[in-house]
């Protein structure tokens, strides 16, 4: 995937070029996919940091992975249509000439959610490290990760995984866990992720993220760890409904 993406950063990286361009079938970076939000609209320049996060949680234009050459020599990257090149389409930068709270909302489908409880760890130490090296032996890549007192939320990175294309958890991986906590899986899940800069230093961005939600289910909540991203696990039959809200709130009633 992306091959011809990282050949081309590669290269611009070796020559210390000082852009790449890649001729995609979409026109740049939307502030969200315009098949659930008609009023998406083309982002005419974003951050690398911005560009990750929305590669990372769902956006189908680049995979972070493909730009990273360019990324390491801070070299700009074009990324524009091959079949309408005369729509423009969209430069990713080191830096930016405008910052703005929400850039695009993203959204990645097909999610598990792992949820561990224990009475074990309850003031005690060792439990997330045991959980940890269970699902590494079973070479499951953890995502987002939420925690209380006794009990633990994972959801599973599907890609970082390697499940040789069965199920990611395996009898044997929840036989394991299952020896020193309970377990409870959940599936037909999507992940929503809004996508800007200091999310986690500006009041009020959660309020006006969580009205939109009001009608829904959100099983998990994740923020905090990135000043570039608020995410939200919800059904998978709500996905859409929540992106077009939350485009259509933060994007669209400015």
């Amino acid at each position: 995937m992306g091959g011809s993406d990282y050949s081309a950063a590669l290269l611009a990286e070796a020559l210390k070029a000082s852009a790449v361009e890649i001729w995609t079938d979409v026109a740049g970076i939307y502030t969200t996919d315009p098949r659930l939000a008609p009023n998406a609209q083309p982002i005419a320049e974003i951050s690398f940091n911005e560009a990750a996060e929305m590669a990372t949680f769902g956006a189908k234009v680049l995979h972070p992975a493909t730009i990273l050459p360019a990324v390491r020599q801070k070299i700009q990257v074009f990324v524009g249509s091959s079949k309408e090149p005369e729509r423009g389409g969209t430069w990713i930068r080191h830096q930016v000439s405008d910052e703005p709270i929400y850039r695009a909302v993203a959204v990645r489908r097909d999610q598990t959610l792992l949820n561990l409880h224990s009475l074990q760890m309850l003031h005690a130490q060792g439990f997330l490290a045991e959980t940890f090296a269970t699902l590494a032996r079973h070479k499951i890549s953890v995502d987002l990760i939420t925690t209380s007192e006794v009990n633990v939320s994972l959801t599973l990175d599907k890609t970082g995984s390697d499940s040789a294309g069965n199920s990611l958890l395996s009898e044997s991986l929840l036989q394991e866990l299952s020896q020193h906590c309970r377990v409870r899986v959940e599936d037909e899940l999507a992940l929503v992720a809004i996508v800007g800069n200091k999310i986690a230093s500006t009041p009020g961005v959660c309020r006006r993220v969580f009205e939109v939600l009001e009608p829904h289910n959100v099983r998990m909540i994740c923020q905090g760890a990135s000043p570039h991203n608020l995410c939200v696990l919800v059904a998978e039959s709500e996905a859409a409904q929540v992106v077009r809200s939350l485009h259509e709130n933060l994007f669209e009633g400015a």
